[in-house]
């Protein structure tokens, strides 16, 4: 059981790696769906919203944080009091969504342990809020493999922007050629290739192409291989 993931990553000639760093919707757990459902329920709810925003856009935006992605599905600039209200009121109807229904993705736990057997330093950077984060994490029992955690209210820019990733990496002590960052977002792994980052794309939101194209050196559909 010793040094599997070191064997494997060498394996994808990643042979310097100290640092494993995850997204968290779509690679923790497989979350869009509920994403997407809980823009459907909230937009039908909130008639200011209702004529505005094209749902089937949503598919191409996961990785983006409220304050990037709304405006981009109403096209209008979108003032940051809307911002808290919509976003906010979206996030409350996914973690009742999502209450007693996520699992792990396959192999995800194992995964965790055996890097930490390893030795590996384990960090998230994700553009989810904290309540969704603390649902996720606490409610997955995730919390306890991760050195440090990186939100939405860390960092100024959202992904594609390197900034989530380079704080994730400066506070586990690594330079950014010592990472490998597991993404399911477009938007996600090029913040990860625009930060000098080794980047793996998870298939849960998009195809092996469009990951690939993104920048993503490997793609995986889950942890299990």
């Amino acid at each position: 059981m010793k040094n599997l993931l070191e064997k494997r990553f060498q394996a994808h000639n990643l042979s310097r790696l100290s640092a494993l760093i995850f997204d968290m919707d779509g690679v923790l757990c497989h979350t869009m769906p509920y994403h997407i459902q809980a823009w459907k329920t909230y937009v039908e709810q909130t008639p200011e919203l209702n004529s505005e925003i094209d749902i089937a856009q949503l598919a191409t935006m996961g990785g983006k944080r409220n304050s990037e992605l709304l405006p981009e599905l109403l096209g209008r600039s979108v003032s940051a009091a809307e911002v808290e209200r919509w976003g906010q009121g979206k996030e409350a109807v996914f973690r009742e969504l999502i209450r007693d229904r996520l699992t792990p993705l396959p192999g995800l736990v194992e995964f965790l342990k055996q890097a930490q057997r390893e030795g590996y330093k384990i960090g998230l950077g994700t553009s989810a809020c904290k309540e969704n984060m603390d649902a996720i994490l606490d409610g997955q029992n995730l919390r306890q493999f991760f050195h440090t955690l990186v939100m939405e209210t860390d960092v100024q820019r959202g992904k594609p922007d390197p900034q989530c990733y380079q704080l994730v990496a400066e506070r586990l002590g690594v330079s950014p050629q010592e990472c490998l960052v597991f993404e399911d977002a477009i938007a996600g792994v090029q913040a990860a290739r625009n930060a000098g980052m080794a980047c793996w794309g998870v298939l849960t939101t998009h195809s092996f192409l469009e990951l690939k194209e993104a920048g993503a050196s490997h793609c995986i559909e889950d942890f299990l291989n």
